[in-house]
């Protein structure tokens, strides 16, 4: 009995952690050909990562995760309960920024989930229209600090909130740490900069995303800085992975390859280090 306390208890608090992750940048690159979303983590730079991957099942599509390490492997084996986000073989991707906390709403009429739900989403859905017709069966309870960006190798895309659902207003977009629901923009060097970049029409190759991902990226003395950077192309499910800021080498992430290889993981830093 201790122990499954012990274990829940270790539960809660790396659920808490991931929904206040710190500063992120989330965009997608949409040149109706290639549809790419970039994606520079920012947290303390002494945080750590694993990356998951789990074969289709069933009815449910194949995925892979990534999620923070702890000092405490007892939290490490239970980590995939609550990822950072994630990518399924039908090109849908999930990943969180932090907000300043805004109650999430509860509907009578609805199912409490105090869990998150990306892992659920790349189980079951192709689509962002799948991901929300799913989600939208919940209150959100503890998605009060954090915004979910989902968006699909169609180019479609939403944000989610525990108080809100705000669905695709154009082609390409950028996500940082302001609320989307009121269009309100607060203040934001690297959503103003992806901004600008994006708003130039071009195809958008593998270099392009890259560049934009440095100039969004949070580097020493900063507190946060940019621990981990994806070039994701949705439409190929491949994931050109950057570690600590560091764009002149990548680990290149085929999901297909990935899933074929059954149900593994691998902790982040061995993609760059043996």
């Amino acid at each position: 009995m201790k122990r499954k306390i012990s274990l829940c208890f270790l539960m809660v608090v790396c659920l808490i952690n991931v929904l206040n992750s710190n500063a992120c940048t989330i965009f997608m690159a949409n040149d109706g050909k290639h549809v790419w979303v970039g994606n520079n983590e920012d947290e303390v730079p002494t945080l750590t990562y694993r990356v998951w991957y789990y074969p289709r099942l069933d009815k449910h599509y194949g995925y892979m995760i990534w999620t923070e390490l702890s000092a405490d492997e007892k939290l490490n084996k239970i980590m995939y309960k609550n990822p950072q986000g994630g990518m399924n073989e039908q090109g849908v991707f999930m990943d969180y920024t932090a907000i300043d906390e805004i109650p999430a709403t509860r509907d009578p009429l609805k199912k409490d989930r105090t869990e998150e739900v990306v892992t659920d989403v790349l189980k079951r859905c192709k689509t962002v229209e799948e991901a929300i017709i799913y989600i939208s069966q919940f209150n959100l309870l503890r998605l009060k600090g954090a915004q979910l960006f989902i968006g699909d190798a169609g180019g479609d895309y939403a944000i989610v909130h525990g108080s809100y659902i705000v669905r695709k207003s154009a082609r390409n977009f950028v996500l940082t740490n302001y609320a989307v629901n009121n269009n309100h923009y607060e203040p934001c060097w690297r959503r103003d900069t992806a901004t600008k970049y994006l708003a130039e029409e071009r195809t958008y190759h593998l270099k392009d995303v890259v560049k934009l991902l440095g100039k969004t990226t949070q580097k020493k003395p900063n507190d946060m800085v940019s621990n981990y950077s994806m070039a994701a192309d949705l439409r190929s499910r491949t994931i050109h992975l950057y570690y600590k800021g560091d764009f002149s080498r990548s680990a290149v992430i085929s999901l297909q390859k990935e899933l074929k290889s059954g149900m593994h993981q691998r902790d982040m830093v061995s993609y760059f280090y043996n």
